[in-house]
């Protein structure tokens, strides 16, 4: 049996120095931009795609492996249900404008907690929108849908997921994978 690597990187050219996060990847030009050097453009066909700019990212980029589109995909790790707005914020949203869905692990205190499991991009139609997610939307291949979650959603007006802007409206709920007929409301507007 082979030794085990401790070394999260073991196999990845890091390149240059040790102590650099970003070693081995070509970080573009602004330094603010968590995301410089990678395409965050991808590639809307693709199903695995995230939510950034009309498609997402290319895990590959990032060392990490994409899950495979042909994988079989189990029927009991989903969430489903409806996102709708809370009354108090039900003038501020328009038909069309993007909605971004995040599940996440639920951490001890039950708030959010570590990498997405799943990201999907939905537009806002009124009366609300209905959604699910599976398996077929982790970015990364050996993510599962599984245990105690958060799923949160972001009713964006710029339609941009890396930013966020005043007026735009969130809201999650944790709920125990599988989930049917979740109810999710938009009920928090940034200022």
């Amino acid at each position: 049996m082979a030794a085990r690597s401790n070394n999260p990187h073991a196999g990845l050219d890091m390149g240059g120095d040790p102590s650099n996060p970003h070693a081995g990847l070509d970080m573009g030009g602004d330094p603010s931009n968590p995301h410089a050097g990678l395409d965050m453009s991808g590639d809307p066909s693709n199903p695995h795609a995230g939510p950034h700019a009309g498609g997402g990212t290319d895990v590959t980029k990032l060392g990490l492996s994409a899950p495979d589109p042909d994988r079989p995909i189990d029927p009991t790790h989903r969430v489903a249900g409806m996102i709708a707005v809370d009354a108090k914020a039900k003038d501020r949203v328009k038909p069309g404008t993007a909605v971004f869905l995040v599940v996440k692990r639920a951490g001890p205190d039950g708030a959010p907690s570590g990498p997405p499991l799943a990201v999907d991009k939905l537009t806002w139609a009124s009366g609300g929108v209905p959604f699910e997610l599976t398996d077929a939307q982790a970015m990364v291949a050996g993510t599962e849908l599984t245990g105690d979650v958060v799923v949160m959603a972001r009713y964006d007006q710029d339609s941009d997921a890396l930013s966020k802007e005043p007026g735009d409206i969130t809201g999650q709920v944790r709920v125990k994978i599988p989930a049917d007929h979740v109810q999710l409301s938009l009920d928090t507007v940034l200022p």
